[in-house]
């Protein structure tokens, strides 16, 4: 099990493009997640990124996804980067297999 965790925020190209040209783009978007869906992904959620938040980051979005494998997360970045999102939005993205907190642990106390 993979956690996949996305933070986006637009770039002047987004904010330039019409609204009309904006929710054709998303209305995909729409489309590629219930994809994802289908096949034994799990959307956690949508978030705008709270800015009260201590050591909050300049992104406005986040997303959390929980995948079954590394397969489905190669085909969400797949998608992602064929939907054209790095045209339009600046992204970082942060996964890992799932692990029991005491694998962190001891983790963190190795390093």
């Amino acid at each position: 099990m993979y956690l996949y965790v996305e933070l986006w925020k637009p770039r002047p190209e987004w904010e330039n493009l019409p609204r009309e040209q904006r929710e054709e783009f998303l209305s995909q978007v729409v489309h590629g997640v219930n994809r994802m869906q289908e096949l034994d992904v799990k959307l956690v959620g949508f978030s705008l990124c709270d800015e009260e938040t201590p050591h909050h980051s300049e992104f406005r979005y986040i997303a959390v996804w929980q995948m079954p494998n590394l397969g489905h997360v190669h085909m969400l970045e797949k998608a992602v980067k064929k939907e054209g999102w790095e045209n339009f939005f600046e992204i970082i993205n942060a996964r890992g297999s799932l692990v029991p907190i005491e694998a962190i642990r001891e983790d963190m106390v190795r390093i």
